[in-house]
């Protein structure tokens, strides 16, 4: 665990800048979500761009149970922190790889979500956007296991808003990340291992203008021989909590 210095430490950090950007990685302080929206899980598999092409059917059999057990998760003590962060102007600016929309439920009032929504779909003709449980109709009511779009004379398949293994991430989102990180005078970095381009590569674009960056997390990055400060702690949303207080005044 980090200890209060830590947690000051950041704060100060936080406190010295006028343009914080945050990053959070595919989980934030809890590793049940990995199994279904890591890479190198079986999400890589049956949640891909080929799958979705190839074998839609199949596609749609484990997307959909996945999409809802995610969907059921609650936002954490880590989530409403950074939202209140977020409302106060200690955070500028977040950034996320989760597809979960527990920062948005939890009140942020801002985020850039680079790989999209698990729980949100769009007709990929007419462009009308669904939720989880209007897709769990059409999946009942449908013959050959496609959702398809309702909208008159249409009925086009539907696909996740949120980006499949295999497949470019959503560009405006993308780009919108790289112009904050380009901002930046401080980047923090909870629970991301860095690993998967072009998000991997977003610290780099505020260290080569000699901002800050702070990596707090369970898994060792790339940039952490370069970073202003390397927290090494599987519970992240504590130390996040702890900022949050001390912040807030409330230390």
């Amino acid at each position: 665990m980090a200890d209060g210095g830590t947690a000051e430490r950041i704060a100060d950090a936080m406190r010295g800048s006028s343009m914080t950007v945050v990053l959070t990685g595919l989980f934030l302080g809890s590793r049940e979500s990995l199994d279904l929206t890591h890479g190198r899980g079986e999400w890589r598999e049956h949640a891909s761009l080929e799958a979705f092409l190839t074998e839609p059917q199949r596609f749609w059999e484990y997307y959909v149970p996945a999409a809802k057990e995610i969907g059921e998760r609650q936002p954490n003590e880590g989530h409403r922190a950074i939202a209140r962060m977020q409302e106060r102007g200690d955070i500028d600016a977040l950034v996320t790889q989760a597809v979960d929309r527990l920062h948005a439920r939890a009140g942020s009032p801002d985020v850039v979500e680079v790989y999209g929504s698990l729980v949100v779909y769009r007709c990929q003709r007419c462009g009308e956007r669904y939720g989880l449980p209007e897709v769990e109709s059409f999946l009942d009511q449908s013959d050959d296991g496609i959702p398809r779009c309702d909208s008159p004379e249409c009925g086009y398949p539907l696909r996740p808003e949120g980006t499949l293994w295999g497949e470019p991430l959503v560009e405006a989102s993308v780009k919108r990340a790289w112009e904050l990180a380009a901002r930046a005078e401080l980047m923090i970095v909870f629970d991301s291992d860095l690993q998967t381009a072009p998000i991997s590569l977003l610290p780099s674009v505020p260290l080569t203008r000699g901002a800050d960056l702070i990596i707090v997390g369970d898994d060792p990055t790339q940039y952490d021989r370069y970073a202003r400060l390397v927290v090494r702690d599987e519970q992240s949303r504590d130390v996040i909590v702890d900022v949050d207080r001390i912040l807030g005044g409330s230390a």
